[in-house]
């Protein structure tokens, strides 16, 4: 007959199996609640961060814990990253931006980061009725549109071109619905969201790979917080079989996002 087990290592033991998975067994991570397509709270699907992390979970072994931060208007997300982290909630931060291959608030905080999972950018789009057809054809036009304070605006300024700038993707779209201008320098997650809201466009009017200036293209990461369980080293091997997988690729098409 076995031994028996006495009542307080038997406490013991059980009080063990009810308590929280540790870090090992979780992936602890935090994602902007309202980005789409990238990250949103609300909603059955939850963006391509959010799935991003959870094949990188499954990968790892672990379940995957999320954490929804609203990025504030004052701080933006150098302050969110610099919150996120200093909580035991957060040992990953998706969805981290780099512009030219930089960002100043992980350069700023000393926190290191993924290689970039994923790359995106911005499109030509012709006005409704344009002619314009090229990017060359955009430099000759006398209306060429911008959300304004953008890369995509500066580029604009930069290159002498007609630039007409405004508050707001929603405002671009609408101005090129109308045939308010001749073309725009789009973000293509805006145009992602448009027809996920169901606001099609009209034919020709996305002129695929017209622009591959460095300055009109961003990657993201993913930042790790100091206590992470988890380095650099461990998930980049990963996140490079996926790529090479087509994973993400057909995670983001999922969200109407295509390739820069």
């Amino acid at each position: 007959m076995g031994k028996r087990v006495a009542a307080p290592v038997l406490a013991v033991v059980i009080a063990a199996l009810s308590l929280p998975a540790t870090g090992a067994d979780v992936l602890r991570a935090c994602l902007a609640a309202d980005n789409p397509p990238f990250s949103m709270q609300a909603g059955e699907r939850h963006g391509i961060d959010h799935e991003v992390l959870a094949e990188l979970a499954a990968r790892l072994g672990r379940s995957l814990d999320t954490h929804w931060v609203t990025i504030p208007n004052r701080g933006g997300l150098g302050k969110a990253l610099r919150q996120a982290f200093a909580s035991p909630e957060c040992e990953v931060f998706a969805g981290v931006p780099l512009a030219e291959g930089v960002n100043e608030d992980l350069q700023a905080q000393g926190v290191a980061a993924s290689r970039a999972y994923w790359h995106t950018g911005y499109a030509l789009v012709a006005g409704r009725g344009s002619r314009v057809r090229t990017l060359a054809d955009a430099r000759a036009a006398d209306r060429v549109g911008a959300v304004s304070a953008t890369p995509a605006d500066l580029y604009l300024f930069e290159q002498h071109m007609q630039r007409r700038p405004f508050g707001s993707n929603q405002a671009l779209l609408a101005a090129l619905a109308a045939g308010q201008l001749d073309a725009a320098l789009v973000w293509l997650p805006a145009l992602a969201r448009a027809n996920e809201q169901g606001e099609a466009l009209w034919p020709g009017a996305v002129r695929a790979g017209q622009l591959q200036a460095p300055q009109l293209r961003a990657s993201y990461v993913l930042a790790f917080s100091r206590t992470s369980t988890l380095t650099p080293a461990a998930v980049d091997p990963l996140i490079a079989d996926m790529e090479q997988a087509g994973r993400i690729e057909a995670i983001a098409a999922q969200y109407g996002l295509p390739p820069p």
